[in-house]
């Protein structure tokens, strides 16, 4: 089975693990994960890694990513969404747009958020939503993370909807949340979209159904798309299998200070690379797989994606 990544488009109602389940039924056993949780609720971008590709994981996750989000004003519930029982709070005033413009600024940049208790956040070394749902009292962290940028899309006497762009651990029901208290009223996300994850968009995810052992290997696209920001360095089909055994390399061309792509003649990539300056050597950062990448290019990933065959859908997010 070869490796590499799946730009999947999660139904709502499937869990990401369902997701996962679903690939990993057609890859002849070879080791499938997500790069960062959806809820049940949620729809949009997962990107999906099997085989070596797993272990570009923690590079996706920490990715920017985009959301598409719905709040219903006026109410609250313990997960702050439309998952758990949802409570109608009385006496609540309409919220002007300009009083959620003037207000948004404040949930942008590095910013200090509690999550739900009713998150895939570990407290104590349990996943906060598990304890949540026996009836025990959690005391969720205050965490940083960062929003990149707030743009708000409705708003009418029933619902706000906001495009928010941010790093990875946001939690967007929190914002939402966090914005109707400031605004004096009270909120719940109904709706939730990923739209991007990185170079990963919605327009190039494919539906999970249309996923099957046939065309499984022609869908996948080069990992090279999880980490589209770092340095390229081809070296020796020689210097290659040194580094895929573990072992270092001479850099003709160091790049300093950062982690390179590696790949082989051939242009496939298939392990990241640190260079040392005191022994002015590549070490294997991470190795992907001892054997050739077959498929496309990243370049070619991004321009013509593969939308599969209709033969045959708590980063906890980011939310």
């Amino acid at each position: 089975m070869k490796f590499g990544l799946l730009n999947v488009n999660k139904p709502a109602s499937w869990t990401s693990r369902d997701v996962v389940n679903r690939i990993e039924h057609h890859t002849r056993g070879a080791k499938v994960g997500h790069g960062g949780t959806l809820d049940p609720l949620a729809t949009g971008v997962l990107v999906i890694c099997v085989g070596g590709a797993t272990r570009l994981v923690p590079q996706i996750q920490s990715q920017s990513k985009t959301y598409v989000a719905t709040f219903l004003w006026g109410k609250r519930s313990p997960s702050d969404d439309i998952d758990s029982e949802v409570e109608v709070v009385p006496d609540v005033s309409t919220v002007s747009d300009a009083d959620l413009q003037s207000a948004i600024p404040q949930f942008v940049g590095l910013i200090r958020q509690v999550p739900s208790a009713f998150s895939a956040v570990k407290v104590n070394g349990q996943r906060a939503y598990k304890k949540a749902r026996r009836g025990a009292p959690v005391e969720m962290p205050e965490r940083e993370v960062e929003v990149e940028a707030i743009t708000l899309l409705e708003n009418t006497p029933e619902s706000f909807r906001l495009e928010i762009r941010c790093g990875g651990g946001t939690y967007v029901r929190s914002i939402g949340r966090d914005l109707a208290q400031v605004c004096g009223s009270s909120a719940v996300m109904s709706a939730l979209c990923r739209t991007r994850v990185g170079p990963f968009t919605l327009e190039t995810a494919i539906d999970p159904e249309t996923v099957h052992r046939r065309r499984l290997e022609e869908q996948l696209l080069c990992p090279l798309l999880a980490i589209p920001d770092y340095p390229r360095l081809t070296i020796s089909d020689i210097d290659m299998q040194r580094i895929l055994h573990g072992n270092p390399v001479f850099a003709e061309y160091p790049v300093h200070a950062v982690p390179v792509a590696l790949s082989n003649p051939a242009g496939e990539f298939m392990a990241i690379g640190q260079y040392e300056p005191v022994t002015g050597r590549y070490w294997p950062k991470t190795v992907l797989c001892d054997r050739t990448l077959v498929g496309r290019s990243a370049e070619a990933a991004v321009a013509k994606p593969e939308r599969g065959s209709p033969a045959d859908g708590e980063d906890p997010v980011s939310e």
